[in-house]
This record gives structure tokens, C-alpha cells and sequence, in this order.
């Protein structure tokens, strides 16, 4: 699983049968320290996140064949959470609520 900030969205007029009805968006990679990296991804969202948000992201072989029952889906990543909060050793690197 990796940690990213939703940046874009794809849109496309012809598509694998894997993706209809399914929301592409633009994710880029965010390290530990809560810094963005140059690592930019393309995932399938699974849950309702939308531009801006901090997400949990990632997926090995099959599982978005599983998830979403299609055998052989083309999809290397999923969105499967939006992070309200990450802390490391005690440090909170990432609050969506300042005050929490």
C-alpha cells in the first residue's frame, strides 16, 4: 500500500470492459515525511474519493479482479481509503482536522 494525494482525474471515450462505470483518478506518491514525491500513478477508485484528498492506495496481482469480480482486470492500482490521519513514532505527519 502507498500513501498519495488525488491530483487529477482520467477521462476516456473507449476503455477496456474493466473500467466501465468506474472512476480513473491521477495519484501522486507522498513519503513518510508526508512530502509529495515525482512518483505519479493512475488508480481505480473504490471508495468516493475525489480531488485533493490523501489516500491509501495500492494492490497486487488480481486484486482488483477479485474486488470487482472481473477475471483478469487490467487495474494495477485501487484507491481503497481516504486518510484522515497518518502518525509515525508517535508524530502526527498528516491531520485533515488541525486541532486532532
Amino acid at each position: 500500500m502507498e500513501i498519495g494525494k488525488v491530483i487529477g482525474t482520467v477521462t476516456t471515450t473507449i476503455k477496456h470492459p474493466a473500467y466501465e462505470g468506474k472512476r480513473i483518478l491521477v495519484v501522486q506518491e507522498m513519503d513518510l515525511g508526508g512530502k509529495l514525491t515525482d512518483i505519479i500513478r493512475v488508480a481505480v477508485d473504490y471508495i468516493g474519493a475525489g480531488y485533493g484528498d490523501l489516500v491509501l492506495f495500492g494492490g497486487a496481482p488480481g486484486v482488483a479482479a477479485e474486488v470487482f469480480d472481473i477475471p483478469k482486470a487490467p487495474i494495477r492500482d485501487l484507491i481503497v481509503g481516504i486518510i484522515d490521519r497518518f502518525d509515525i513514532d508517535n508524530q502526527k505527519i498528516f491531520s485533515l482536522y488541525d486541532d486532532v
